[in-house]
């Protein structure tokens, strides 16, 4: 029995340091997978960190572009007010130039009728001055010969 009884604690012995063995393996492997997985923890970890602060960067960045596109927009909505304004004033400029230019027309017109009238007017005047002319020489000639014809009458009253 003793020799049984050698051999079962010989037997528990070697379960016992198998058991231990198999234990250490087991811890050692848990240990290295742990040390794996940490280590890949690790560098998501620094990924995600990485990753956080390049997505705050293009955050800033895209606030950034958001305020110079509303400040662009609103410098195009003002140019574009200015710009209707500018349209506006030239439409009026030039509307008030078509009817300016109709009104130089007609007072051209309106100038040249007149000239023709005044060149008739002179024509007719220089006209009615050689008539006057003629007129006072014809009642000039009448007048000496009315005085002519007195002093006959008076030659010929005296006489008589």
């Amino acid at each position: 029995m003793a020799y049984m009884k050698r051999n079962v604690n010989f037997g528990f012995f070697l379960l016992l340091v198998a058991s231990i063995i198999c234990l250490v393996g087991v811890s050692i492997y848990y240990q290295i997978t742990f040390k794996d997985l940490y280590l890949d923890y690790k560098e998501k970890i620094d990924s995600l960190n990485e990753l956080s602060s390049t997505l705050v960067s293009e955050r800033d960045r895209l606030n950034q572009t958001s305020y110079q596109l509303m400040v662009k927009e609103e410098r195009e909505e003002e140019l574009s007010s200015q710009y209707k304004d500018i349209q506006q004033e030239k439409d009026k400029v030039q509307a008030e130039k078509v009817k300016l230019e109709q009104q130089l027309y007609s007072k051209t017109a309106e100038l040249k009728q007149t000239k023709d009238e005044l060149a008739t007017t002179k024509s007719k005047l220089a006209v009615a001055q050689a008539d006057l002319l003629s007129t006072q020489d014809e009642l000039e000639d009448a007048n000496k010969e009315i005085i002519d014809l007195e002093r006959e009458l008076q030659l010929c009253n005296c006489t008589s």
